[in-house]
């Protein structure tokens, strides 16, 4: 029985490990994924800055090929292009605090989230805004299948005992 007691410790720490394990790796992963997906929205952005910019050197061209004030008319598409800036500043703010970064409110300075005050300049930064979207809910897959740490036995994810040995899940 002795045996058997050691067996069943040793399963139930290599299964926390385990789980421990691919916890953590979910999360890494799940990081490196918002990254990614942060970077595409990026370039999205940045692709559309510059379709507003081609707009905005069209319609500069044709102002001044009407005689117009060309000064007034690139109000609206200069506020285009201010509010894809701050959607790229704010994407960018993500990407760093996912590493535990920030930059400096004062010098830009790479530093750490944890930091009161820089480490460059000295000056004391402000508590960190980032904007949180409202994320799809995620389905958190169900096991199928559970491994009975008694006698070894996989079994359905919803049994409550083992049918082998009866073992209480």
């Amino acid at each position: 029985m002795e045996f058997m007691d050691r067996v069943t410790k040793i399963s139930k720490i290599v299964g926390k490990t385990a789980t421990d394990t691919y916890n953590t790796v979910a999360d890494k992963s799940g990081k490196v994924f918002e990254d990614a997906k942060l970077k595409l929205s990026i370039a999205d952005k940045e692709t559309e800055i510059e379709k507003v910019y081609e707009e905005m050197g069209k319609t500069i061209y044709d102002s001044y090929k009407n005689g117009e004030d060309i000064g007034k008319v690139f109000t609206k598409e200069a506020k285009k292009i201010d509010k894809f800036l701050a959607e790229i500043d704010d994407m960018n703010k993500k990407i760093l605090f996912n590493k535990g970064l920030r930059a400096c409110d004062s010098c830009g300075e790479i530093i750490s989230n944890e930091c009161t005050f820089c480490q460059s300049c000295g000056k004391k930064q402000k508590p960190i805004k980032i904007k949180v979207e409202k994320k799809e809910e995620v389905k958190k897959e169900e096991p199928k299948e559970k491994v009975c740490s008694q006698c070894g036995l996989v079994c359905d994810a919803k049994a409550k005992f083992c049918s082998k040995c009866g073992y209480s899940f």
